[in-house]
């Protein structure tokens, strides 16, 4: 079942797209049918075989675990997850839920004390660090690869799930910190991110991203809503406000074979400029391209580290958890350098 992309086989992929080079990106703005020619463009259907559900992490070789390792000099280990967050506000309508179950000031006096909690979060959404699976997201009915969308169901997902990636995903980390090769402290929702400021950042850092590679770009998303106040991921009639990348960005990360995308923000631009696309970076990523999406990270620690090392790569593990039929799972990535 591959209705997706009705009436055209998976297209030419090594090619560029002549077309929708000359005629929609140097143009200017994308419409919705030109964001859908960037689908075409993109697609990665049957790249793997028609059984694949790793999608861009195909790309993660032995080899690129091992020189990813070899990356490892100092030791230093960041955490690029933010605490969960248990509060409510205009990106947190679902909150986690954090119990105590027993408590150690209810210990009894003598003998042995036991503290239990528990713990639920909505993964999704703006406001907790999470991983997506490629079943989180489909477009007319078809998810990667062209499996159905009626295969995830009230009982879960019973293909692409969270626990294809199971056993975690190494690779070499890149740090692109977009906001700082503009020269500001933040991206701001009427200026999203393009091609040209992927090339700016790679240029500042001195470093050239890659097959394989996980790529993490920073749009200062955090420092905003700290300067402005959380008002202002919230417009007055309701809709979300957030920094997020242009649709003309899915070729370039197409073209460099990049395994797995995570940025501080949630990589859509809201409101979306588009009609009826109104996710086109989740769908052209997770149902077109097969490239999972890490949402919401913390990257002060990162930023940081990386000026002071004057490097911008790094060993990277994403561990999700064992959710079986989940749609994502919350994560604290780990770099080490």
């Amino acid at each position: 079942m591959r209705r997706a992309l009705s009436g055209s086989a998976a297209p030419q992929r090594e090619a560029r797209n002549a077309w929708y080079w000359a005629r929609v990106v140097t143009a200017g703005n994308l419409d919705d049918n030109g964001v859908r020619t960037v689908y075409k463009a993109i697609c990665n259907w049957d790249r793997w075989g028609p059984d694949d559900q790793l999608g861009t992490l195909n790309y993660v070789s032995s080899e690129h675990r091992i020189a990813a390792a070899r990356l490892i000099s100092e030791g230093s280990s960041i955490g690029l997850g933010r605490h969960v967050d248990t509060v409510p506000s205009p990106m947190n309508n679902i909150p986690a839920q954090h119990y105590m179950v027993a408590a150690g000031d209810v210990a009894p006096e003598s003998g042995a004390g036991v503290c239990y909690d528990q713990i639920g979060v909505f993964p999704h959404g703006q406001a907790q660090s999470h991983l997506d699976a490629l079943c989180h997201i489909s477009d007319n009915q078809a998810m990667f690869n062209g499996r159905p969308a009626s295969m995830v169901t009230s009982k879960g997902a019973a293909t692409l799930d969270i626990c294809v990636v199971a056993d975690g995903i190494v690779s070499r980390g890149v740090f692109l910190d977009i906001a700082a090769a503009r020269g500001v402290p933040f991206i701001d929702p009427e200026d999203p991110i393009r091609p040209e400021d992927f090339d700016r950042a790679e240029e500042m850092a001195g470093i050239q991203v890659g097959e394989g590679d996980l790529l993490i770009y920073r749009t200062g998303r955090h420092e905003r809503r700290e300067k402005v106040g959380p008002q202002c991921e919230r417009l007055p009639d309701g809709r979300g406000s957030l920094p997020g990348i242009y649709p003309d960005c899915l070729e370039w990360i197409h073209e460099r074979k990049v395994a797995l995308i995570g940025s501080d923000c949630a990589h859509d631009i809201l409101p979306s400029p588009f009609k009826d696309e109104v996710i086109p970076i989740h769908v052209g990523t997770e149902v077109y391209m097969g490239l999972l999406l890490l949402h919401n990270l913390q990257l002060e620690v990162l930023q940081a580290t990386c000026k002071r090392l004057s490097r911008n790569e790094f060993f990277v593990a994403i561990s999700p958890l064992r959710i079986a039929g989940g749609t994502a799972s919350p994560v604290n990535p780990i770099a080490l350098f």
